[in-house]
């Protein structure tokens, strides 16, 4: 009686600790649950939407944001909560940044995610194959969209301004036209000096010490007096100066 008793504590005992045992692994597994998931495509999002929403298109342009494709092998992160998204130390919005993205919980964990940001804008292109010296026409000019990040100087949105400007070294096809490319007045080149006013109007011949295309402002040397003077491009190889 005595020895059947205890076994019966024993199998009550052995059934207790199997159902707690039970107990702790769903709570544990709940606890799991509860953490959030993030893959290598959710982490990608991450990135881009962080950029998308700071970054701001050219005027009557627009803005493309590519974040570079993570290893699609990248085990899921887990964390309990919303990871910070921010950029990484020293990066900036140009065309080439890094997004960090940190899960700050106890087993935390950091990810570096590349983003590439386009900024694309209409601007004036060649027509056709240009080469030095060449006058510009109308007809030798479209609008092409192009990335403003990979133009390193000053672009045009108006045709007007390049119409009979000098091309000063040679341009492709489809290439966007530069100020640095044109001169409507060329420097070391002649130019006609226009003094006028509501009454009067005197010319003169100078040289040009600077390009400059219409509407800038450039300074030019009188050939009779040798003195330099500020002056206004208003034409081809013509500036003005008010009196």
């Amino acid at each position: 009686m005595i020895v059947r008793k205890s076994l019966l504590i024993s199998s009550l005992f052995f059934v207790g600790v199997f159902f707690s045992s039970i107990n702790v692994v769903n709570a544990n597994s709940n606890k799991q649950d509860d953490s959030l998931r993030f893959n290598y495509k959710a982490l990608q999002e991450m990135a881009h939407n962080y950029v998308e929403q700071r970054v701001s298109a050219p005027d009557n342009g627009r803005v493309e944001v590519v974040a570079n494709n993570l290893d699609p092998r990248m085990a899921p992160k887990m964390c309990s909560q919303r990871p910070k998204v921010e950029l990484a130390t020293n990066a900036t919005l140009d065309s080439y940044t890094t997004i960090e993205i940190e899960c700050s919980a106890a087993s935390g964990w950091r990810t570096y995610v590349p983003v590439r940001i386009y900024r694309y804008k209409n601007v004036v292109a060649a027509a056709g194959p240009m080469s030095p010296g060449q006058m510009i026409g109308e007809s030798d000019l479209v609008f092409s969209e192009v990335d403003l990040n990979r133009v390193r100087s000053n672009v045009f949105t108006d045709m007007s301004v390049l119409v009979g400007a000098r091309i000063k070294k040679r341009i492709a096809a489809g290439q966007a036209i530069s100020a640095s490319d044109t001169c409507l007045v060329c420097e070391g080149q002649s130019v006609t000096i226009v003094a006028q006013d509501k009454t009067l109007r005197i010319t003169a011949a100078g040289r040009a010490l600077a390009d400059g295309l219409k509407g800038e402002s450039v300074v030019v040397e009188n050939e009779r007096s040798n003195k330099s003077l500020q002056a206004v491009v208003t034409g081809l190889n013509e500036v003005t100066v008010n009196l």
